[in-house]
């Protein structure tokens, strides 16, 4: 499948969004041994399952510092999932597209953290995450 088929692919409404908590420190795109047993239990199964499948992965960042950076430092992030998914899974990379939000599609509202029950870190950390959708081929 050529780049531009799988991007048509990954446009389309996903099959399956599977939102996997896999936080990152403030500033950081280094995934941590409890980032990686959360691959492990939560992505790797989905994507056994899938088959042939393609992959949108999603970087997430909070909103603290510049929008650039955010948007550069949440591919970072998607990119350290797939990597990791390529090399200890061997999971071709073919599969998928990455992608980084930045800021963009936060889960929790920074400027109102208490109506997901959190504080303002808490709120943070929520929105430093990488997200996983399936697409059918």
């Amino acid at each position: 499948v050529c780049a531009s088929d799988l991007a048509r692919v990954v446009e389309t409404k996903p099959t399956l969004t599977k939102p996997v908590s896999v936080n990152f420190a403030s500033g950081s795109s280094e995934l941590t041994k409890r980032a990686k047993q959360i691959i492990d239990s939560d992505m790797v199964p989905v994507i056994d399952s899938m088959g042939s499948a393609y992959f949108s992965v999603e970087g997430n960042s909070d909103s603290t510092g510049s929008r650039g950076a955010n948007l550069a430092l949440s591919k970072k992030r998607a990119e350290a999932v797939v990597a990791y998914l390529v090399s200890q899974w061997e999971i071709p990379s073919e599969r998928f597209v990455v992608r980084g939000n930045g800021p963009d599609k936060a889960r929790c509202d920074e400027a109102n953290p208490a109506s997901e029950e959190v504080d303002l870190e808490g709120c943070r950390q929520l929105n430093r995450r990488t997200d996983v959708a399936v697409h059918s081929r």
